[in-house]
């Protein structure tokens, strides 16, 4: 049931109805997308949490989870059981015209970090190590298919694991 739900899934409206004004207020840190950069941007910069490669469990056709991240790994891995999510992730990472716009994402970031850098700097930075897009299903066994080589340094999730699962015991 969960997965005939989103056979007809649309990432541009939801990147539009999520990721835009309206919801993406950041006039205040009191705000959802405010906050959520605060918490992985403070993940982040704790410095416990880097290594060689960082899997995206779910990215969706997001990529704001991954600004403060690519400061830590080498390779960023996003993974997405759509098809089209994986193609709107693969837009932005390559630069297309009409991929979605991060921009007010990568400037609150690097506001955020504190580090003076030009927003295009990090925007750059994780593009390049964005390296692979693979397709995941977290209900099997081998959610990519087969074991990743080299083996991941961590894994990050954001909002995936709790959509997907039909309950508690299932999370």
């Amino acid at each position: 049931a969960l997965r005939e739900g989103y056979e007809h899934f649309d990432p541009r409206a939801y990147l539009c109805n999520n990721y835009l004004p309206p919801r993406a207020d950041f006039s205040s840190e009191e705000f959802v997308v405010p906050w959520k950069l605060r918490c992985l941007a403070e993940t982040f910069a704790s410095g416990e949490i880097r290594g060689r490669t960082l899997i995206d469990v779910g990215s969706g056709p997001t990529i704001y989870q991954l600004l403060s991240a690519c400061d830590h790994f080498e390779e960023i891995v996003a993974t997405d059981y759509l098809a089209v999510n994986r193609e709107e992730l693969g837009r932005w990472a390559r630069g297309e015209p009409g991929a979605f716009d991060w921009s007010p994402f990568i400037q609150h970031v690097c506001k955020i970090e504190g580090r003076g850098e030009p927003w295009q700097d990090k925007e750059r930075r994780l593009r390049q190590r964005l390296r692979r897009i693979l397709p995941i299903d977290v209900h099997r066994p081998e959610p990519l298919g087969a074991p990743l080589r080299p083996p991941a340094d961590a894994l990050l999730s954001a909002f995936c694991l709790e959509a997907v699962s039909p309950d508690r015991a299932a999370f």
